[in-house]
């Protein structure tokens, strides 16, 4: 028997054999050709991975992996990235071998951004040069068989491992190197099972084959479990399986504190798929959805119509809940290899003017909010709205029926909107959203290519700033929402309700914990000092 200990990155338990992704050992019999030959092999490798990449989006599964593919197939077609290969080519290196230099320059770049979703992103960049590499290598690109029900390892998960499986069969998912905000860990949640991630190098290969307790309410990977840990694990799954039947009380149950103080919490939703909406008003996010995110959006080159037909089925989904949508943030994916188009667009103002147009065209269908990121104090938000009231008269002009009331709100990540957060809506801001992650880690603007550990979101500090903004928005009637919480901080929570906060949006996963831990809350105890 052997134990590893990980990080939780969805909760659950299971049992069962571990097969693990093995990617083989790649750069074998290379030979380097001269400099046009090597060019002509690494032009025919991307035309093969790109056909590849869209025939696995028409078949993805759901829109977050369509999306997840655009953004491989929009590496492959950027230019510096090509550039930067088709120079090391030229100067003597074989296609394969520039190919794994541009992953690590691009990758490197895309993992140092401080923003944990774009962060994650540096997997695409792997996965998608991995293809290149293979097919340039003559290496099997064929998905992992799966013969039965098992517990999925991998040193770290690549998206398209996950795409082409029978999920049905993926009793859980183990990384040696995996975050909580990888995409494996986001569709572990999704799926409702177990994942551990963190467990350290070689912890996948010195599982592989072996039968495993896969124990994420602990933390834990048990290796070759003992007759007895079997059976008790057997034992604990169907005591879990009967809980679940049962339909969970606390649902049921109004969102109040013990001295009966209301609270709202919204659920998340990516994309606008039924399933993903279901699982959060399911789940209790008696709020409705929030951040929904729409950089996709934008990666993919939707047009207006397309958008206004995305963000229609969002609502119809919705059944008449309040959906949040989030407006694209280029910003937020400086340094991104595909990004330098969407920000060339943004400074010609098209990228907005196109979504905003779209997205007041769509909020005739339905109760619709949009929040705008990166607002650096009164000037900026100043800005946004300038831009949204010439949509708004463009839209007059073709005579297009839209949402002239259509809420828009102000995303608080820097300390700047903070401090000026009632001057933000003075100048026009319907609502707030705190994002409590990066405004954490604007405030200490620790190098991100030295945080291995998420800066916490309840020192006094942060506290401090929040309540500024709770005060302020109190003051004027404005509503706010925390967003923007780790998972392993839900327990921080109560004191920002202390602080004045009412309403949270946070992953489905964690919508029954945070209204358990808010329930248990009296507020009609003397508040503690930050």
């Amino acid at each position: 028997m052997r134990i590893y200990k990980g990080t939780v990155a969805a909760g659950g338990l299971t049992v069962g054999p571990v097969v693990r992704i093995d990617r083989g050992i790649v750069g074998l019999h290379r030979t380097v050709k001269d400099p046009y030959r090597e060019r002509a092999l690494y032009d025919a490798a991307i035309v093969l991975a790109k056909d590849e990449l869209t025939l696995l989006q028409k078949h993805a599964q759901d829109q977050k992996d369509a999306d997840i593919l655009m953004f491989q197939l929009a590496l492959l077609e950027d230019e510096s990235f090509t550039n930067e290969i088709g120079d090391y080519i030229a100067a003597g290196a074989g296609s394969a071998a520039a190919v794994e230099r541009a992953e690590r320059i691009f990758a490197g770049r895309i993992s140092n951004i401080d923003d944990d979703y774009i962060r994650e992103r540096s997997v695409d960049v792997c996965d998608a040069c991995r293809r290149v590499v293979d097919i340039l290598d003559g290496r099997s690109r064929r998905p992992l068989q799966l013969e039965g029900p098992c517990i999925l390892a991998a040193n770290v998960f690549y998206p398209s491992d996950l795409f082409a499986l029978d999920r049905r069969k993926i009793l859980g998912l183990v990384s040696d190197r995996d975050s909580v905000t990888s995409h494996t860990a986001i569709m572990a949640r999704g799926m409702g099972i177990p994942a551990l991630c963190r467990l350290g190098e070689g912890v996948a290969l010195a599982a592989d084959g072996h039968l495993a307790v896969l124990d994420a309410e602990n933390g834990a990977l048990i290796v070759e479990p003992t007759p007895e840990q079997v059976e008790s694990t057997r034992r604990r799954l169907a005591h879990m399986g009967r809980e679940r039947r049962r339909p969970d009380p606390l649902l049921a149950k109004p969102s109040r504190t013990r001295d009966g103080t209301s609270f709202t919490i919204l659920g998340s939703a990516n994309s606008s798929s039924p399933d993903e909406i279901r699982a959060a008003l399911a789940g209790g996010a008696n709020g409705g959805i929030g951040l929904v995110r729409t950089e996709s959006m934008i990666i993919n080159d939707f047009d207006e119509d397309r958008q206004t037909a995305e963000y229609t089925r969002l609502l119809e989904n919705a059944s008449g809940c309040p959906v949040v949508i989030r407006l694209c943030d280029p910003g937020a994916d400086d340094g991104a290899p595909w990004v330098q188009t969407v920000q060339t667009l943004a400074a010609r103002d098209s990228l907005y003017a196109t979504q905003v147009r779209a997205l007041l065209r769509a909020g005739v269908n339905g109760p619709l909010c949009v929040v705008i990121p990166m607002v650096c104090g009164a000037q900026g938000w100043d800005e946004y709205r300038h831009t949204i009231e010439c949509c708004k008269r463009q839209l007059r002009e073709r005579d297009v029926i839209f949402d002239e009331s259509l809420p828009f709100g102000c995303m608080i990540e820097v300390p700047a909107s903070a401090l000026e957060a009632g001057e933000i809506i003075d100048h026009g801001a319907s609502f707030l959203y705190i994002d409590l992650d990066d405004l954490a880690n604007f405030i200490y603007v620790q190098p991100q290519n030295e945080r291995e550990e998420r800066r916490k979101t309840d020192t006094p500090v942060v506290k401090r700033l929040v309540r500024g903004v709770l005060d302020a928005a109190h003051e004027r009637g404005t509503p706010v929402t925390l967003c923007g919480i780790p998972l392993d901080q839900l327990d921080a929570m109560p004191d920002y309700m202390r602080l004045g906060a009412r309403s949270f949006c946070v992953e489905n996963a964690c919508l029954t914990d945070l209204k358990a831990s808010l329930m248990k809350l009296d507020l009609s105890q003397p508040k503690n000092g930050l």
